[in-house]
């Protein structure tokens, strides 16, 4: 909600994932275990709209990609942590202890009242946030806060991008009402160019097969006996993968298009290798399950120099900053629910198409996805998010 600012939806997600794991730890049955899955599910969303726009609205241009791109890896670690922790309580496993569940979300509990605090006492709010609401003094100490330097330099900022904003959308209030802000999302040829990139990215992303391809890759695994060291060891190389794209993503050589490009086109290549080993086994037949894992491995490397990453980034970054949040609520919905539609075809098209087509399927949409980043994604590296406002409008 725009009315609340960055700063509270971070409180809020920080809340949501605290009472979401006490609920599901405590849980005396199936029913309470589902509605803290509910609240911890709601804190996922929240947080996954709130953090990169606070994170873009916050920092210097020059550091504004590596630090969103951060958040992706602070989620892959989150999740190797999460298969360490099942680890050590010996919850995982033949043989795991039944009962260790509950403990693994007491280890979750630090972290998220650390979450809860540092969102309360250690963050300020978004400054362009508070700038759009013509709180400029407030947006200046906020600034200041964030990004160093002297007050007179914030004050003098914050009036740059206020000067640059209301050029750029000619003024006018702020909308408040929900149906307002996507009326005025969608009414706008800029708006509208900057919301097909966006969710393009978001949709393509999902429906390229990410989820599809570690399900198949997870079988796999468990059938070799390797269920927990493979998904530690692919959550390490995730993790590693995602730091080269946080490296590469402000160098000059590189930015937000090559990685986008790149990563894409190398998700095509390794799906189009997954469909012919399953297309040139015989009948009855699978293929050599080494072979299938290198593809796989080769699938996640290149999702996560490009679409794990820079998607999220590239939403940040793109949409003005008056219907940015609307624009991000709209984002995060199309990706949770192209994540589902996803995930829940693909047991379907399996038994009806086989593997061969479905990769094959998936293939054929990471090269549309090529396809639609080099025709509609711009290079936003080293600008500001007026800069980039301004660019979309040419």
């Amino acid at each position: 909600d725009e009315k609340i600012g960055r700063k509270t939806e971070l409180q809020l997600a920080g809340l949501l994932y605290l009472l979401g794991t006490a609920v599901q730890g405590l849980a005396p049955g199936l029913a309470a275990v589902l509605l803290g899955r509910v609240m911890y599910g709601l804190g996922i969303g929240v947080a996954m709209h709130s953090a990169p726009l606070f994170i873009a609205e916050t920092t210097p241009s020059d550091l504004r990609g590596k630090l969103v791109s951060l958040k992706e890896a602070a989620i892959v670690l989150g999740i190797v942590g999460g298969y360490a922790a099942g680890a050590a309580l010996g919850a995982s496993g033949p043989g795991g202890d039944p009962a260790a569940w509950r403990q693994i979300f007491g280890v979750a509990l630090p972290f998220e009242l650390l979450m809860l605090a540092s969102a309360t006492t250690l963050l300020p709010e978004s400054p362009r946030w508070l700038a759009l609401r013509g709180r400029q003094e407030e947006a200046a100490s906020a600034l200041q806060r964030c990004q160093g330097g002297s007050l007179a330099d914030a004050q003098s900022e914050v009036r740059e991008r206020m000067r640059l904003s209301q050029a750029e959308e000619g003024g006018g209030a702020v909308p408040t009402s929900f149906l307002d802000r996507v009326q005025d999302l969608l009414s706008d040829k800029t708006n509208r160019k900057a919301l097909t990139i966006g969710v393009g990215l978001v949709l393509l992303q999902q429906l390229s097969g990410q989820p599809s391809v570690l399900y198949y890759a997870n079988r796999i695994f468990e059938k070799a006996g390797l269920g927990f060291e493979a998904a530690v060891g692919v959550g390490v190389f995730k993790t590693l993968m995602t730091l080269v794209s946080v490296q590469l993503v402000e160098d000059p050589k590189w930015g937000r298009r090559p990685l986008l490009l790149t990563g894409t086109a190398g998700m095509a290549a390794s799906l189009s290798a997954l469909s012919a080993l399953f297309a040139l086994a015989g009948p009855g037949e699978e293929p050599s399950s080494s072979a299938v894992l290198a593809c796989v491995v080769a699938f996640v490397g290149f999702y996560q120099i490009g679409f794990g990453p820079v998607t999220w980034l590239v939403l940040s970054e793109i949409f003005p900053l008056r219907v940015r949040s609307t624009a991000l609520s709209v984002g995060t919905l199309a990706n949770f629910a192209s994540n589902f539609l996803v995930s829940a075809l693909f047991e379907f098209e399996r038994e009806r198409v086989g593997e061969a087509a479905l990769f094959a399927q998936f293939a054929l949409i990471a090269l549309g996805a090529l396809a639609f980043e080099n025709a509609k994604v711009p290079e936003t590296r080293g600008l500001s998010l007026e800069e980039i406002e301004a660019k979309l409008k040419e």
